[in-house]
């Protein structure tokens, strides 16, 4: 178990997007995966970001050794629009590829914890939707390797009619209920497409190694292996309650949570493997990732748009250096928040 000082960062494996400040208060705990660095060494000139090549190619590994690294709440997405970039470091976000897999063509099963969970009537569409429209055209700028970046698909919905019934889950409480749903074959297999994105009803909060749901985070994406297959998934806490005003400014809860779930939704397509990233030193299996301002989808924390009709979560675009939800939108500097420019704008009819 490691020790850390008053003033150290805490890590939280898994991606998320958080609630409240990016530097958490650290507390002593045993956390695998964990990314720690102290803010003297993150302080240091050059400390911030590793020298890698630009464009496509995988960063080496070795290339990084040594570095110091700042911890950075792998796959949680943060409550209130919070950036991930700890207090006083700055640096223009720049996406790095490190080799790991992508879902060029995401399939997305959604699962609901049980019949509660609001927005049933609703969601498949959205995610119908999204998935084949100008919201994916644009990721082809994230091409590397094998992988050829395009539209989606939705696979379909299921209501487990017997989830865990606790009120307080842990994610390895979740992990096991969709292995059973897999091993039983209530939900597709999954293949290096598929993505399960997890709905929970009013009252129920998830910890992500003692961080909770609408506390610290909004929703978070991972992964776990499964008879041998990467199994990725997203959780999305219900929107409502402890979440609303801090996940969304949108008077709709259901626009603030196809806002949450486009975040998610999109990091998971273009680094889907962060929650089996190990050790202190980036490198695969991530993907697309920025080891001072997270994933793609932190680097826009907050920062709304229009596709289609419905609210998604604008993304980084290395390309245009921008957040972006389209390629005909317009753009917007990243570091919006949604108390300071993270209104909804209309990107496509």
């Amino acid at each position: 178990m490691r020790q850390t000082q008053t003033h150290a960062l805490k890590t939280i494996v898994g991606a998320a997007l958080l609630l409240g400040a990016a530097v958490l208060p650290a507390r002593s705990t045993e956390l695998s995966g964990e990314w720690y660095s102290p803010l003297a060494a993150m302080s240091a000139p050059g400390a911030l970001k590793p020298t890698t090549p630009a464009g496509s190619s995988a960063v080496q590994a070795s290339s990084l050794v040594g570095q110091p690294q700042m911890l950075l709440m792998k796959g949680v997405q943060l409550r209130d629009a919070r950036s991930k970039a700890p207090i006083g470091a700055q640096a223009a976000p720049q996406l790095q590829y490190y080799g790991g897999p992508m879902l060029p063509n995401v399939k997305i099963q959604v699962v609901y914890w049980n019949k509660a969970v609001a927005n049933q009537d609703k969601l498949p569409g959205f995610y119908s939707s999204i998935t084949q429209s100008p919201y994916f055209d644009w990721l082809t700028e994230y091409n590397a390797g094998n992988y050829q970046m395009g539209r989606g698909a939705l696979l379909g919905a299921y209501t487990d009619p017997s989830p865990n019934p606790s009120a307080a889950l842990e994610d390895a409480d979740v992990r096991t209920e969709l292995a059973s749903l897999i091993g039983k074959s209530a939900v597709p297999q999954p293949d290096a497409n598929t993505l399960y994105m997890i709905y929970f009803p009013p009252g129920v909060s998830i910890d992500l190694q003692g961080s909770g749901s609408c506390q610290v985070f909004c929703a978070y994406h991972n992964t776990f292996v499964n008879n041998g297959v990467n199994v990725n998934y997203g959780i999305i806490p219900d929107q409502g309650g402890a979440c609303a005003g801090g996940c969304g400014t949108d008077p709709d809860q259901f626009n603030n949570e196809t806002a949450v779930s486009s975040h998610e939704m999109i990091e998971a397509v273009t680094d889907p493997a962060v929650g089996l990233v190990t050790g202190n030193t980036p490198q695969a299996p991530l993907g697309w990732y920025d080891t001072t301002n997270g994933e793609i989808g932190d680097i826009c924390n907050g920062m709304q748009a229009k596709v289609g009709g419905y609210t998604v979560q604008r993304e980084w675009s290395n390309k245009r250096g921008l957040c972006v939800s389209s390629a005909a939108d317009a753009g917007a500097p990243s570091g919006a928040s949604l108390k300071n420019g993270g209104a909804s704008v209309a990107a496509q009819p």
